[in-house]
């Protein structure tokens, strides 16, 4: 298994619960429908004001997690009205293979 992992930043809670909503609403349905995804998730950390965010998709294998590639492989695909939305947002995205994995993500 896959893991996909991208991090940004959202200024407030409002842009969080907006960013939330649209990962929710849209990008996830899209990933659900490709071969070979296994789910996905928002995580956040608050820092202040800021809120830390951590999107994480899991895929069967590194084919199947190049769904999103536009460019490099580990090109991060923000649509320009995320980036509006967010204080800012890593550029690039990490893929780890899954060495053991216990509960619903073990194979």
């Amino acid at each position: 298994m896959i893991i996909r992992w991208w991090r940004a930043v959202a200024g407030s809670e409002d842009v969080l619960a907006h960013y939330a909503d649209h990962l929710e609403r849209t990008t996830f349905v899209e990933m659900a429908e490709l071969p070979g995804h296994l789910g996905a998730a928002l995580a956040v950390k608050v820092k202040g004001s800021d809120h830390e965010l951590v999107v994480t998709s899991l895929w069967s294998d590194l084919e199947s997690a190049a769904h999103f590639e536009k460019g490099a492989f580990d090109d991060a695909v923000v649509k320009p009205s995320t980036q509006k939305l967010l204080k800012s947002f890593d550029l690039k995205v990490e893929y780890f293979e899954t060495v053991v994995a216990t509960g619903k993500l073990a194979p």
